[in-house]
Protein backbone atom coordinates (compact mmCIF):
# COMPACT_ATOMS: atom_id res chain seq x y z
CA UNK A 1 0.00 0.00 0.00
CA UNK A 2 2.29 2.46 0.51
CA UNK A 3 4.46 1.90 -2.78
CA UNK A 4 1.01 2.43 -3.90
CA UNK A 5 1.26 5.77 -2.11
CA UNK A 6 4.40 6.47 -3.11
CA UNK A 7 3.95 5.72 -6.92
CA UNK A 8 1.13 8.19 -6.82
CA UNK A 9 2.86 11.24 -5.63
CA UNK A 10 5.88 10.74 -7.32
CA UNK A 11 3.30 10.54 -10.81
CA UNK A 12 1.71 13.81 -9.33
CA UNK A 13 4.55 15.62 -9.01
CA UNK A 14 6.14 14.82 -12.35
CA UNK A 15 2.68 15.82 -13.91
CA UNK A 16 2.78 19.26 -11.60
CA UNK A 17 6.51 19.65 -12.93
CA UNK A 18 5.60 19.97 -16.12
CA UNK A 19 3.06 22.67 -16.08
CA UNK A 20 3.51 26.04 -16.79
CA UNK A 21 3.10 28.13 -13.49
CA UNK A 22 1.17 31.21 -14.10
CA UNK A 23 0.09 33.90 -11.27
CA UNK A 24 -2.96 35.98 -11.39
CA UNK A 25 -2.11 39.07 -10.54
CA UNK A 26 0.53 41.35 -11.78
CA UNK A 27 0.96 42.76 -8.58
CA UNK A 28 1.74 39.52 -6.98
CA UNK A 29 4.15 38.97 -10.10
CA UNK A 30 6.42 41.80 -9.28
CA UNK A 31 6.29 41.35 -5.79
CA UNK A 32 7.38 37.40 -5.73
CA UNK A 33 10.09 37.89 -9.07
CA UNK A 34 11.26 40.65 -7.07
CA UNK A 35 11.95 38.23 -4.33
CA UNK A 36 13.37 35.78 -6.15
CA UNK A 37 15.01 37.13 -8.81
CA UNK A 38 13.24 36.44 -11.82
CA UNK A 39 11.40 38.82 -14.55
CA UNK A 40 7.96 38.87 -15.38
CA UNK A 41 6.18 37.85 -18.61
CA UNK A 42 2.93 39.18 -19.41
CA UNK A 43 0.61 37.50 -22.46
CA UNK A 44 -2.13 39.36 -23.40
CA UNK A 45 -4.39 37.62 -25.45
CA UNK A 46 -8.24 37.27 -25.95
CA UNK A 47 -10.67 34.51 -26.62
CA UNK A 48 -10.69 33.49 -30.24
CA UNK A 49 -7.13 34.42 -30.35
CA UNK A 50 -5.88 31.03 -32.65
CA UNK A 51 -2.32 32.82 -32.52
CA UNK A 52 -2.71 33.00 -28.82
CA UNK A 53 -4.01 29.68 -28.25
CA UNK A 54 -1.06 28.24 -30.52
CA UNK A 55 1.05 30.14 -28.11
CA UNK A 56 -0.45 28.47 -24.98
CA UNK A 57 -0.97 25.13 -26.25
CA UNK A 58 1.74 24.16 -28.02
CA UNK A 59 4.95 26.74 -27.64
CA UNK A 60 4.80 27.39 -24.09
CA UNK A 61 4.27 23.59 -23.57
CA UNK A 62 7.38 22.54 -25.34
CA UNK A 63 9.92 20.99 -22.71
CA UNK A 64 12.80 23.51 -23.42
CA UNK A 65 10.40 26.59 -23.24
CA UNK A 66 8.03 25.36 -20.56
CA UNK A 67 11.54 25.08 -18.16
CA UNK A 68 12.71 28.08 -19.09
CA UNK A 69 10.24 29.81 -18.18
CA UNK A 70 9.38 28.32 -15.14
CA UNK A 71 13.48 29.16 -14.03
CA UNK A 72 13.35 32.25 -14.83
CA UNK A 73 9.80 34.20 -15.22
CA UNK A 74 6.97 34.33 -13.27
CA UNK A 75 3.85 34.47 -16.11
CA UNK A 76 0.82 36.34 -15.40
CA UNK A 77 -1.45 35.82 -18.34
CA UNK A 78 -4.10 38.33 -19.50
CA UNK A 79 -7.85 38.34 -22.01
CA UNK A 80 -8.05 41.41 -23.24
CA UNK A 81 -11.87 41.15 -22.77
CA UNK A 82 -12.52 39.27 -19.68
CA UNK A 83 -9.94 40.62 -17.22
CA UNK A 84 -8.94 43.61 -15.67
CA UNK A 85 -5.11 44.64 -16.26
CA UNK A 86 -2.47 47.57 -16.13
CA UNK A 87 -3.28 50.40 -18.82
CA UNK A 88 -0.07 49.62 -19.83
CA UNK A 89 -0.87 46.62 -21.08
CA UNK A 90 -3.39 47.68 -23.14
CA UNK A 91 -2.90 46.69 -26.76
CA UNK A 92 -4.64 46.20 -30.46
CA UNK A 93 -2.35 43.09 -31.19
CA UNK A 94 -2.42 39.28 -29.79
CA UNK A 95 -0.72 37.71 -28.17
CA UNK A 96 1.37 40.65 -27.34
CA UNK A 97 4.23 39.58 -24.83
CA UNK A 98 6.22 41.90 -22.15
CA UNK A 99 9.10 41.08 -20.50
CA UNK A 100 9.77 43.56 -17.32
CA UNK A 101 11.91 43.83 -14.65
CA UNK A 102 10.20 43.68 -10.61
CA UNK A 103 12.48 46.01 -9.35
CA UNK A 104 12.37 48.62 -11.64
CA UNK A 105 8.72 47.86 -13.11
CA UNK A 106 10.65 48.76 -16.96
CA UNK A 107 10.42 46.43 -20.24
CA UNK A 108 13.88 44.66 -20.32
CA UNK A 109 13.28 44.34 -24.10
CA UNK A 110 10.63 46.14 -26.39
CA UNK A 111 7.42 43.90 -26.33
CA UNK A 112 6.62 41.61 -28.80
CA UNK A 113 3.42 40.68 -30.75
CA UNK A 114 2.26 37.74 -32.90
CA UNK A 115 3.22 33.76 -32.73
CA UNK A 116 6.49 32.41 -32.66
CA UNK A 117 7.72 28.86 -33.12
CA UNK A 118 9.11 26.95 -30.08
CA UNK A 119 13.17 27.75 -30.98
CA UNK A 120 12.81 31.83 -31.66
CA UNK A 121 10.21 32.26 -28.93
CA UNK A 122 13.15 30.18 -26.53
CA UNK A 123 15.75 32.54 -28.44
CA UNK A 124 13.59 35.68 -27.14
CA UNK A 125 13.11 34.35 -23.50
CA UNK A 126 17.10 33.98 -23.20
CA UNK A 127 17.46 38.07 -24.98
CA UNK A 128 15.09 38.55 -22.19
CA UNK A 129 17.19 37.04 -19.27
CA UNK A 130 20.38 38.53 -21.18
CA UNK A 131 22.03 34.75 -21.17
CA UNK A 132 23.38 33.49 -23.98
CA UNK A 133 21.64 30.47 -26.43
CA UNK A 134 23.25 27.36 -25.61
CA UNK A 135 25.84 26.83 -28.88
CA UNK A 136 23.16 24.04 -30.18
CA UNK A 137 19.78 24.21 -29.44
CA UNK A 138 18.16 20.67 -31.17
CA UNK A 139 14.65 21.19 -32.55
CA UNK A 140 12.54 19.17 -29.98
CA UNK A 141 10.44 16.53 -32.09
CA UNK A 142 7.60 15.18 -30.92
CA UNK A 143 6.00 12.32 -33.40
CA UNK A 144 2.08 13.05 -31.94
CA UNK A 145 3.06 17.03 -33.62
CA UNK A 146 4.57 16.46 -37.19
CA UNK A 147 1.88 16.84 -38.54
CA UNK A 148 0.31 18.88 -36.70
CA UNK A 149 -1.81 22.02 -38.29
CA UNK A 150 -2.51 25.18 -35.92
CA UNK A 151 -5.68 27.87 -37.05
CA UNK A 152 -4.08 31.07 -37.23
CA UNK A 153 -5.29 34.19 -38.38
CA UNK A 154 -6.08 34.46 -42.02
CA UNK A 155 -5.82 38.00 -44.26
CA UNK A 156 -6.32 35.88 -47.49
CA UNK A 157 -2.54 34.83 -47.60
CA UNK A 158 -0.26 32.54 -45.09
CA UNK A 159 0.37 34.87 -41.75
CA UNK A 160 3.55 36.22 -42.42
CA UNK A 161 6.52 36.24 -40.38
CA UNK A 162 7.85 39.76 -39.04
CA UNK A 163 11.22 41.18 -38.42
CA UNK A 164 10.68 39.25 -35.27
CA UNK A 165 10.29 35.89 -36.83
CA UNK A 166 7.02 36.14 -35.20
CA UNK A 167 3.63 34.97 -37.34
CA UNK A 168 1.58 37.81 -37.77
CA UNK A 169 -1.04 38.53 -35.03
CA UNK A 170 -4.15 38.83 -34.69
CA UNK A 171 -6.10 42.25 -34.42
CA UNK A 172 -8.32 43.13 -31.41
CA UNK A 173 -10.63 45.28 -33.66
CA UNK A 174 -10.27 42.92 -36.13
CA UNK A 175 -10.74 39.45 -34.78
CA UNK A 176 -9.46 36.30 -36.53
CA UNK A 177 -12.71 35.08 -38.15
CA UNK A 178 -11.59 33.83 -41.01
CA UNK A 179 -9.20 30.72 -40.00
CA UNK A 180 -6.23 29.30 -41.59
CA UNK A 181 -4.18 25.92 -41.24
CA UNK A 182 -0.55 26.53 -40.87
CA UNK A 183 1.81 23.41 -40.53
CA UNK A 184 3.49 23.49 -36.79
CA UNK A 185 7.58 22.70 -37.75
Amino acid sequence: MKRVILLIISFAVVVVANELKTIHTYKTALHKAQKEHKLVMVMMSYSGCPLCDYMKDIVLERPKVLDYLNEHFYVVMKDLQRDRYPERFSVIDTPTFFFIDPVTKTDVIERKSGGFRPDDFLKLLHEATGEPMPQRVVAETNTTDTNRTVTASATGTKPAADANNSLTPCRKNRPCTEPEKITIN
